[in-house]
């Protein structure tokens, strides 16, 4: 039925009729076919999702102890947890030790799974259930009815979809970036930097894009992130392919925020401050009985060489090594590092936030030493060359004679006693205030500055 003064083009309208006859009941008896209980498409793809984080799919609780089959040499050994995971042995793209999983941090010398592919789901279920997979008391049935149906019709060959060396997808990027922008671009932003709490979109595909295939197909175990299979490997792969052209640098805003968090993470994050000292820090050191001793500062000092730099000596020694070494290491391995029992930050820090700290320990250190001379404390700067910079920027609040700011001292007695602290604060600004920034600018413009700043009164 139409409503009244509606018209229908009643040859279209038949035209349709016809084509649902004859394509569209084929067509959904091929969807209930994929939904059916021995292997339905909603099965596969819910396997993906227990085979990428089983706990983290049915909302369990992490486990606590390592997996008894892995090895003792693996590298997630010290995350207990990781190694349940069906991907940390078997790999993204499934082969294991003859896969992306062959070498590096990941590797266990662990066979894949490729050679179940095609195997009878109820023979792969006792296979989970035995001594070695250990997944008996820990899912239901259905479980593993997913888990097994995502191992025998889910897997898909990733080296016939990625290039393993280059890591590059074979996708057509143009022709399916159709299907990122009205779908992916909702969540994750047409830049795909849109979530504050993981790398830019660009870099993860480019860096893992076996990981990033699986999860298109897939989903996300634990969240709201669709599953993609239906749509068909080509056009997966290209979009694959398409979110491997988006921006993979995290952004300037990325280091300042870890910068703010060196100096002070608990300011950065108004947070509470710990009441105990941490536990790495020295019983002898002049700060033990103060929560100040979790400031990365405390321990690495302001120009990053911790026992060997300005804080060889003084209140503030640790005997602690400083993090110039990290400079340029690889954020994923620092944040490692920050998540060690020795660090103990990922308690405390988000995922956000420890990405952020991450990125300054890699991209945002300079190397005060050639623009401080540390035996005199005196700044390699042009204190006429810049003036306007500090009489235009930084005075607004400081005042001209450095001094307007009534609860601290002047500026020029901090630019004279401690000019590396000074100078971290110019480029990353100060953790709980609303100073900005200044790291755009370049670093001899930043040195001029803080010349200057250096003749202003010190009482």
């Amino acid at each position: 039925m139409t409503r009244a003064g509606s018209r229908v083009n009643v040859p279209i309208f038949w035209t349709v009729v016809v084509l649902i006859l004859t394509v569209g009941f084929g067509a959904l008896a091929g969807v209930v076919e994929l939904q059916s209980e021995n292997g339905g498409l909603a099965s596969i793809v819910r396997g993906g999702r227990l085979y990428d984080n089983w706990f983290e799919e049915l909302a369990e609780s992490d486990p606590v102890l390592r997996h008894p089959s892995y090895p003792a040499t693996g590298k997630a050994i010290k995350t207990p947890a990781e190694t349940w995971r069906c991907k940390e042995c078997h790999g993204w793209d499934y082969r294991g030790r003859d896969g992306a999983f062959g070498k590096g941090a990941h590797f266990t010398g662990i066979i894949g799974i490729r050679g179940m592919a095609g195997a009878v789901p109820d023979q792969i279920i006792p296979i989970l259930k035995d001594d070695t997979h250990r997944y008996g008391e820990l899912m239901g049935e259905e479980e593993f009815r997913d888990l097994a149906n995502f191992v025998s019709k889910g897997q898909v060959d990733m080296d016939r979809l990625i290039d393993r060396t280059t890591k590059i997808g074979k996708g057509d990027a143009g022709a399916n970036k159709v299907f990122f922008e009205t779908i992916c671009a909702n969540c994750h932003g047409r830049e795909g930097q849109k979530f504050r709490h993981m790398p830019t979109l660009g870099r993860i595909t480019s860096k893992n894009p076996w990981e990033a295939l699986h999860k298109i197909l897939n989903g996300h175990p634990g969240e709201t992130m669709p599953a993609l299979r239906a749509f068909g490997e080509d056009i997966l792969v290209g979009i694959l392919t398409y979110t491997q052209t988006l921006p993979q640098e995290d952004t300037l805003s990325s280091i300042v925020q870890g910068g703010r968090l060196y100096d002070n993470w608990y300011l950065a994050t108004r947070k509470m401050k710990p009441r105990k000292p941490h536990p790495e820090y020295p019983a002898t050191g002049k700060m033990a009985g103060d929560g100040i001793t979790w400031r990365c500062k405390e321990c690495h000092g302001w120009d990053y060489r911790g026992r060997d730099g300005a804080y060889a000596k003084g209140p503030h020694y640790t005997g602690i090594k400083g993090i110039r070494r990290a400079a340029g290491l690889d954020p994923e391995r620092i944040i490692d590092i920050l998540d060690d029992r020795q660090h103990g930050y990922d308690t405390i820090l988000g995922d956000q936030e420890l990405r952020d700290l991450a990125n300054f320990v890699s991209k945002g250190q300079v190397d005060m030493d050639r623009y401080i001379d540390r035996k005199t404390n005196l700044v390699k700067g042009n204190a006429d060359r810049n003036i306007a910079f500090y009489t235009t920027i930084c005075a607004t609040c400081h005042g001209l004679d450095g001094r307007e700011i009534s609860t601290m001292p002047p500026l020029g007695r901090t630019a004279v006693n401690n000019p590396w602290n000074a100078l971290h604060v110019m480029l990353n600004g100060h953790p709980a205030e609303e100073m900005p920034a200044l790291r755009a600018l370049e670093m001899d413009v930043l040195v001029d500055i803080l010349a200057y700043i250096q003749t202003l009164a010190t009482k």
